[in-house]
């Protein structure tokens, strides 16, 4: 089976397995908002999609300065420096946050050249807690890194051939097009054992293990590697302990399963991507776990009671609604609450404000003039 549209890859599979609604919306529907001429709430679901919390970016920028620390060692032989990749972290972090903070209005014209991140776009701000936590990591993860087994038994010694680092890379698993990026693949020669290293900065998940075991698959599928010649190892750099395991053929045959069932599903998904852009918020189902809602880049467009405050605010970073209309919009965001409790009021109003004023602009701007006079009598 060769998928129609797009491809696999264990992050889209555990965003499918969280909300088939979330997944729809990160990996096809949001990039219709790239346009301009595309209703509001797509175009602020193409900036939602480029949000990224602070944790995810903490990994990705630790990520980028190990696989740029290794290559300087493997080219040059410059020691690593503890005390230099804590700072170069703390310092583009640093940077991220202050740009999220105060570059609302650029995030919102080109969200690919702007950082924003989710706890400031819905919280306001980190808060003392996180931020304190941050430092914290940025301590434990680096030295973690420079202490690791990995650094010290393979890359300084010299002991392993590296193959590849830090890219992204594609194989089929029965028509099915995969796409990883292993932090680090190995060769030593002499044993003739094939690794694998995965950097973590967090803790220990459930899907560590498909991960590595995908891994296994990969070398299997690229070098021609036995899986019992395979090694693959996390290191756990938060907390400085590291974990390998041998994947077998119950692991491999495991993950070839779900890789099946997740692009069927995935395909019977794609075949509604192309619905026209009035539909596409009921079409696809929404989990019901609050939690996960809670943390979702798209609650912004996705809960009912929040969408018109945050396309309100995107029209207006974008300059395409004045500010002074605010109060009649929030208005209306209130007298919404008041007929969901039950309080009795015009069939007109109720009828209004069971439409949605954001569809179009034109659609947005006829409402509100059509309903301000008689929601001025409340």
């Amino acid at each position: 089976m060769r998928n129609k549209y797009g491809f696999w890859s264990l992050s889209k599979h555990k965003m499918l397995m969280e909300c088939e609604m979330k997944w729809a919306l990160n990996y096809y529907i949001a990039k219709r908002g790239e346009f301009e001429s595309k209703p509001p709430f797509l175009q602020l679901a193409w900036r939602l999609k480029h949000i990224k919390n602070v944790f995810l970016l903490f990994g990705e920028l630790l990520h980028q300065i190990i696989e740029e620390e290794v290559n300087t060692f493997m080219e040059t032989g410059e020691v690593l420096s503890e005390t230099k990749i804590r700072g170069r972290l703390s310092d583009m972090l640093e940077q991220s946050f202050r740009k999220s903070k105060s570059d609302l209005d650029l995030w919102y014209k080109d969200p690919k050249a702007n950082t924003m991140l989710y706890e400031i776009y819905y919280d306001g701000g980190l808060g003392k807690n996180t931020t304190q936590f941050i430092k914290q990591r940025i301590d434990k993860c680096v030295s973690g890194f420079i202490h690791s087994t990995t650094i010290n038994e393979l890359i300084v010694k010299g002991s392993v051939k590296i193959m590849e680092a830090e890219k992204f890379r594609s194989f089929y698993v029965d028509g099915v097009k995969v796409i990883l990026s292993a932090d680090l693949i190995y060769h030593d020669q002499d044993n003739d054992i094939w690794g694998i290293i995965d950097w973590k900065s967090g803790k220990k998940k459930p899907q560590d293990a498909q991960q590595l075991a995908l891994y296994a698959m990969y070398l299997e599928n690229t070098y021609g590697a036995n899986i019992q010649d395979i090694l693959v190892s996390n290191e756990y750099l938060e907390n400085g302990t590291s974990k390998s395991y041998v994947i077998d053929t119950y692991d491999t045959d495991s993950l070839r399963n779900i890789i099946q069932q997740s692009a069927k599903r995935m395909a019977e998904l794609e075949e509604h991507i192309n619905i026209p852009d009035t539909e596409v918020m009921g079409v696809f189902h929404k989990t019901e776990n609050k939690e996960q809602c809670d943390k979702c880049n798209f609650k912004a467009i996705c809960l009912e009671e929040q969408k018109d405050m945050h396309i309100n605010n995107f029209l207006q970073g974008i300059g395409r609604k004045k500010k002074e209309r605010t109060m009649k919009e929030r208005d209306i965001i209130m007298m919404r609450e008041f007929v969901r409790s039950g309080m009795p009021v015009d069939e007109r109003v109720v009828e209004f404000l069971e439409e949605s004023p954001y569809e179009t602009e034109d659609s947005y701007n006829s409402k509100l003039e059509r309903m301000s006079e008689v929601l001025s009598g409340y």
